[in-house]
């Protein structure tokens, strides 16, 4: 058996691994589909820096004021 065919196995094995967890998380209904669901979305978690949906400006709260928002929807500047 090669590497090439042993690191095909392996990648074999984890995803049949995630697909047991995801199938059983889905469930819910136990204290390991619990534990389950928690590996499946700490797995797929996606890193606060690298998360493309994130909008600087909510995250630090520099939105509108009310009064700003309402006179930019009439369509008045300044």
């Amino acid at each position: 058996m090669t590497a090439h065919e042993r690191e095909i196995r392996k990648r074999e094995r984890t995803a049949r691994m995630m697909a047991y967890l995801a199938g059983k998380s889905a469930k819910n209904r136990s204290l390991s589909d619990r534990i389950c669901r928690f590996l499946v979305n700490r797995a797929t978690a996606v890193k606060p820096e690298d998360d493309f949906m994130r909008d600087l400006l909510i995250d630090n709260d520099m939105g509108f004021e009310p009064d700003e928002l309402d006179r930019f929807q009439r369509g008045e500047t300044s």
